[in-house]
C-alpha cells in the first residue's frame, strides 16, 4: 500500500481567504441554527466508520452535537439531518449561495493551480497505473468542476464522466463536453447507477448522511476491477487533534463525519475493498495550529505544541508537516481502493 508525501510550499491563505471565510462562517452559523439544528427531522446514528453505537458526546458546534466513537475514535454528528433536508440546505441556504457566488469564483484560479491541477494529474497517474482501460467514471462529490476541467485539459481521450451529486446542475452547468454528463442525484439513489470503472468520491465522505450506503452504492456500481478514489478529513490528523472543538475545520454539515484512520479502514474493509493507496498528503496542519495559537495566545494550549510553533523556524515546521504526511498523521486523507478478488 502506497503512502504519498507532497513537498509543495502552499499557503492556506492562498486557497482559503480568511476575510471571506469569516463572512461565510457567520452565514453558516445562522443557516445551521435555523435550517438544521432546529429541524424536527434529526435522526440518531451510530459511528460512520465502525458502526459502533457506543459514542459519547464530545462537544457542540452550531447547536449540533458531535459524538466520539469509543471503538475507533471517529467523530460524528448525531442526531443529524435527513438527506432531503441537506439537499435543500446545499441548494438554497444563504451560506451555500455565498460559497458558490463569492468564495469559489474569487479563489478559482488559485485553487485550480494549487489544488485541482495536481489532483487531476494524480488521478490520471492512478488510472494509468491501476486501470488504464477505464471507460466510465462516476463523480459523486461536491466542488469537482475544476478537477473535471483539468482532466479534460490534460487528457484528450478522457473516459466518460457522470457527475451525480445533488447540486451537480448548479456547480457544473458550465462544463460543455461530450465526455461529461450532468445528472443530479441524491445519495440514496446512487446504487442504481453503473456499471462504472471508477467511483470518484472527493468532498463527499465528510458530509454524506450515510457513509455505509455510499460504499454500498460504490460496490454495486463498480465493474470488476473498478476503483474507489476519494478524499476526506480525518479526525486523527494533527491539527484536529490539537485544536479539537476550537478547530475552524470542524463544522456541520460539511464535516458531519470525521473518520479516524481506523474508522475509515473499518469502513472500506467492511465493504470488501483493499487499499492500493492510503495517504495523508495534507499541507496545512502545522500552519493552521500556528495561526490558531497566534490568534489566541491567552488560551490554554499544549505546552510543547506552543513552544514548537513559537520557537522553531520555517524549515523545522515544514519538516514536521512532511513527517505528518509520511506517517499518515495529517487531517487530509486520500484513498485509492479496489474490491478484493477483482483483477
Amino acid at each position: 500500500m502506497k503512502t504519498v508525501v507532497f513537498d509543495r510550499h502552499v499557503l492556506e491563505q492562498e486557497v482559503k481567504p480568511h476575510a471571506l471565510l469569516d463572512r461565510y462562517r457567520r452565514l453558516l452559523a445562522e443557516d445551521v441554527m435555523s435550517r438544521l439544528a432546529e429541524s424536527d427531522q434529526l435522526k440518531s446514528t451510530g459511528c460512520p466508520g465502525c458502526l459502533s453505537h457506543g459514542g459519547s458526546a464530545a462537544f457542540e458546534k452550531l447547536g449540533m452535537t458531535y459524538r466520539q466513537c469509543e471503538t475507533c475514535r471517529s467523530l460524528y454528528v448525531s442526531p443529524r439531518p435527513t438527506e432531503e433536508v441537506l439537499v435543500d440546505f446545499y441548494r438554497n441556504s444563504k451560506s451555500s449561495l455565498f460559497w458558490r457566488e463569492r468564495i469559489l469564483p474569487e479563489t478559482r484560479e488559485t485553487r485550480r493551480e494549487k489544488l485541482f491541477s495536481p489532483r487531476a494529474q494524480w488521478l490520471l497517474d492512478v488510472v494509468d497505473e491501476y486501470l488504464p482501460k477505464a471507460q466510465m467514471g462516476v463523480v459523486v462529490g461536491y466542488h469537482n468542476d475544476l478537477m473535471i476541467e483539468e482532466l479534460l485539459r490534460m487528457e484528450e481521450n478522457l473516459f466518460k464522466l457522470l457527475v451525480t451529486n445533488p447540486v451537480a446542475d448548479i456547480e457544473c452547468d458550465h462544463l460543455k463536453s461530450e465526455n461529461v454528463v450532468i445528472r443530479p442525484m441524491p445519495e440514496s439513489t446512487l446504487d442504481a447507477i453503473g456499471p462504472s470503472d471508477i467511483f470518484l468520491a472527493f468532498d463527499i465522505l465528510d458530509r454524506c448522511v450515510d457513509t455505509d450506503a455510499l460504499f454500498s452504492a460504490a460496490t454495486k456500481s463498480l465493474a470488476p476491477g473498478g476503483l474507489f478514489v476519494g478524499s476526506t478529513t480525518l479526525i486523527s490528523g494533527f491539527d484536529l487533534q490539537v485544536l479539537w472543538d476550537r478547530s475552524e475545520s470542524i463544522y456541520p454539515p460539511d464535516r458531519m463525519n470525521l473518520l479516524s484512520i481506523e474508522g475509515l479502514t473499518a469502513l472500506y474493509e467492511r465493504h470488501g475493498f483493499e487499499a492500493l493507496e492510503f495517504s495523508t498528503p495534507g499541507m496545512f496542519d502545522v500552519e493552521i495550529v500556528r495561526r490558531s495559537i497566534q490568534g489566541a495566545p491567552q488560551d490554554d494550549w499544549p505546552r510543547f505544541i506552543r513552544y514548537l510553533v513559537e520557537n522553531r523556524d520555517e524549515e523545522a515546521l515544514h519538516s514536521l508537516q512532511e513527517y505528518l504526511q509520511r506517517y499518515r498523521l495529517s487531517s487530509f486523507g486520500r484513498i485509492v481502493l479496489r474490491a478484493v478478488g477483482t483483477s
